[in-house]
Order: structure tokens, then sequence, then C-alpha cells
């Protein structure tokens, strides 16, 4: 197998940048970007992962070792399907399956005076809240989401006189939670229900 790491960015990169175009700013946010973009090619992840080794082994990645001159990151082979993609912003990329589900989250900071990188997995099922209905009507919805997709609704629960925000909020997040015990009793587990 061909491993690849991420380019590790330095100072003098980072001057040049600075000197050519005349912005410190945007050479600091091409630095990011740049290195978002050669993690996502790499064949690493951040070593930094907690409890997610064992939930990502279990999934079937195979860790390979630390990167001899880059201890932040470990070479891996991900199963077949499986790939980082890049996020919108350049210090946060995701780990997707083969079915395009968001299996982890990746932060990535590629500057090199404040270089650091981990990895979180997801869970497959979880809570959230309709903020927006929250603040405009006074009520608490939480939903239940495979993902992005929302599975289940809870009842809407409206704020109780001389109650803000966060109570309701808390009652809401209850019945979704409620509802997951019901039918998805290991849902807090990470690497359950994935297949």
């Amino acid at each position: 197998m061909n491993q690849q790491k991420p380019r590790k960015e330095d100072g003098m990169d980072l001057l040049f940048r600075a000197l050519v175009t005349g912005d410190n700013s945007g050479a600091i946010l091409g630095q990011e970007a740049d290195g978002q973009k050669s993690f996502v090619s790499s064949t690493t992840l951040p070593t930094d992962m907690r409890e997610a080794k064992a939930v990502l082994e279990a999934a079937g990645v195979k860790f390979l070792g630390v990167v001899e001159d880059d201890p932040m990151f470990q070479y891996v082979e991900l199963p077949n399907g499986w790939k980082k993609v890049a996020t919108s912003h350049s210090m946060y990329s995701d780990l997707v399956d083969d079915k395009g589900r968001k299996r982890a989250g990746i932060f990535y900071k590629a500057a090199f005076y404040d270089r650091s990188a981990h990895l979180s997995v997801n869970r497959r099922y979880g809570t959230s809240i309709d903020y927006d209905r929250l603040e405009k009507e006074k009520v608490a919805v939480a939903t239940v989401t495979d993902g992005n997709d929302v599975i289940f609704t809870a009842e809407p629960v409206k704020f109780e006189e001389n109650e803000d925000g966060y109570d309701a909020e808390k009652k809401a997040r209850a019945l979704a939670i409620a509802w997951l015990n019901e039918h998805y009793p290991n849902w807090e587990d990470a690497s359950a229900y994935w297949d």
C-alpha cells in the first residue's frame, strides 16, 4: 500500500505567501486550506481520537502505525468505499462510509504556529432542537435524526409560565430520547446500527 502523509506547512511557507499576496490573514487561511487538501488526499487519520479507535476498528478501519516524523497522524487503510471529504471550512473534514454516511468528524488546523488534529466518531442516531421555533413561537420541538434525515418529531413543548427556553428544550429533548430508547436502545453506542 502506498502511504501518503499530509504535507507539513512551515513558517517560511507562510512568510512567502504573505509577501507575495500582501495579505497576512489570507496567507494563513491559504495555508490552512492547503493543509486540508493535503490531509484529505493522505492515507492518515489523527492519532488523537480517544474512544474512536475501537469503534473504527470494528467498522473495518486498519491502523498501520504512527507517521514517524509527524506523530500527530497515523497511517490507516479505510474499508472499500470509505473516504475523507473536505467540508466548506478548511479546518473540518468528514470520514464517510461506502453509503455516504458521516462516520466521524475530523479537525485539522494546518497553520504551522498552532497545528493540531483530532477525530471524533458519530452515532448513527441523534437528537436536535428546532431553535427557530424555540425563539419565534416559544415552543420547543425535538427531532430524532438518522444522519441528516429526520425520522421522528416529538410533540411540541410550550413554555410554562416563568419558564425559559432551556427548560422547554430539556423536556422536548427528553421526549426524543424516550423515543430513541424505545426504538433503538443502543443508540448512544457509536458502533451500533450502522449495518
